[in-house]
């Protein structure tokens, strides 16, 4: 699933809903089998299939028929959410913080959206990693 540093355009969250199904099920998917891991209340079949393709336009996915399987289109995530999460909080980080994860982190504490347990775990991955180092 490796691509090169191309630029893809931010999800919504109804994209994102879809693309987290996606990267559930690691394989490829068609309409029928996204609905089937939808909560209720389930969106419409076309509503799903809408955002599949918008998704592949936007270079998220890969669209493909399997001929023994009948008209059914499959649909498969052309990079990991790893890999997508990566991106994100790359643009975050640049965008709002100036390239600085220590005012990403700093911006968390500021606004009490991290306890001192997550800061406790936070500084012994850092001594972590100092010791990998």
């Amino acid at each position: 699933m490796n691509r090169s540093k191309k630029e893809y355009p931010v999800l919504t969250k109804s994209e994102m809903d879809v693309m987290k199904i996606l990267w559930q099920i690691r394989d490829e998917a068609t309409v029928k089998d996204i609905l089937a891991r939808y909560t209720e209340p389930k969106p419409a079949y076309t509503t799903v299939a809408t955002f599949l393709k918008i998704l592949t336009a936007k270079g998220y996915l890969s669209e493909s028929k399997r001929l023994d399987m009948g008209k059914a289109l499959y649909y498969k995530p052309l990079l990991s959410q790893e890999e997508y999460t990566s991106r994100v909080m790359d643009e975050v980080t640049t965008d709002f913080f100036g390239g600085s994860v220590g005012s990403l982190v700093n911006f968390f504490v500021r606004e009490e959206k991290i306890s001192v347990s997550e800061i406790e775990k936070l500084l012994q991955m850092i001594k972590d990693a100092e010791l990998r180092h």
